[in-house]
């Protein structure tokens, strides 16, 4: 009974900012990589580093559409048995091209975790992270076309900006019971919100944006299992409510290897269903998922939203000694 009031204290306090506040590089399969969601996830499991990679593929059907890039890198820089805590350190390099003006960003983010296992039997752990980034943003002047004089270019005096920003999160696990494992998070980024304007315009600045998410993994039998999932974002005026569930099918042949065949489908609110399929095998973990574009701009875009690709390698160096109770792993 304690274990589930202090769930429903995190969720209370996970989605109250909410209401505080008002778009980035996201992605659909939100849950494929966690540093990237919560800074808090950097380094989280059982492995000692991990590295992962994605693409989607946007709206290709409108001038080109938009093209996203992810690759990261995770290393379990400190643990403590004793103390059961440790401290995680990651870096992503992210890119985002669009449209015909090529605009887009490329970012590096450095993240630190700090995790600490809160009973004895390594089932409750809290996690806080902080991350920065550095960014470059920028269009292709050779494609643009000004309505004026073109040496006047309407007052843009840039073409590439660089911002830097720094963003906190915090995570919470806990395995409830036998057959529950809750997990939830929230993160905010770009804290100091620093300008982004091609004019002489200091007022013109990257909003701050927040994430609050929580997953029940819920255990049916030793093969099937579902990962319910809730995951909002807000940035400025802009916001995204996703909600849908995986279905997960234990395809082991032996209790020492792991094979995980996942089916799962979600919805972004009025916006579009997305269909996702996984595959997990022992340490390596892939995934491919589409959206369905369900929104007003479905005349335009012929129900095409956006495909995605992703994968996740976690590993350990030769002789790395691995204890009975690890650090569980963030999925969803």
């Amino acid at each position: 009974m304690g274990k589930l009031k202090l769930f429903f204290i995190v969720l209370v306090l996970t989605f109250y900012p909410i209401i505080s506040f008002g778009q980035d590089i996201h992605f659909s399969s939100f849950n494929a990589n966690p540093m990237m969601l919560n800074p808090a996830s950097t380094a989280l499991g059982g492995s000692m580093f991990r590295a992962g990679t994605m693409y989607r593929n946007q709206w290709e059907t409108l001038s080109k559409g938009y093209n996203s890039y992810l690759l990261s890198f995770e290393a379990l820089a400190y643990k403590n048995r004793i103390r059961r805590d440790g401290i995680g350190l990651g870096i992503n390099f992210m890119a985002d091209v669009a449209g015909t003006l090529s605009y887009g960003q490329q970012n590096i983010g450095l993240s630190l975790s700090y995790f600490k296992a809160i009973d004895l039997n390594k089932e409750h752990y809290i996690s806080f992270g902080i991350i920065s980034n550095t960014s470059s943003w920028g269009y292709n002047q050779s494609n643009s076309i000004f309505g004026r004089e073109p040496e006047d270019n309407e007052g843009v005096l840039l073409s590439e900006i660089r911002t830097f920003d720094i963003g906190l999160g915090a995570y919470w696990q806990i395995k409830a019971n036998e057959t529950h494992s809750i997990q939830a998070g929230t993160s905010l980024l770009h804290i100091n919100q620093p300008s982004l304007s091609y004019y002489e315009n200091s007022d013109i600045t990257l909003p701050m944006r927040l994430n609050a998410y929580v997953v029940d993994h819920i255990m049916i039998n030793f093969d099937h299992s579902i990962s319910p999932s809730i995951l909002f974002q807000s940035q400025n005026n802009f916001k995204e409510l996703i909600f849908g569930m995986d279905y997960n099918i234990n395809i082991s042949e032996t209790s020492i290897n792991q094979q995980i065949i996942s089916l799962g489908a979600y919805y972004r609110t009025l916006d579009a269903m997305i269909i996702m399929v996984k595959y997990k095998q022992d340490n390596i973990g892939c995934g491919l998922s589409y959206d369905i574009n369900l929104s007003g701009l479905t005349p335009a875009s012929k129900t095409y939203g956006g495909v995605e690709i992703w994968l996740l390698y976690s590993f350990n160096p030769y002789g790395y000694k691995r204890s009975k109770t690890s650090i569980p792993c963030p999925a969803f």
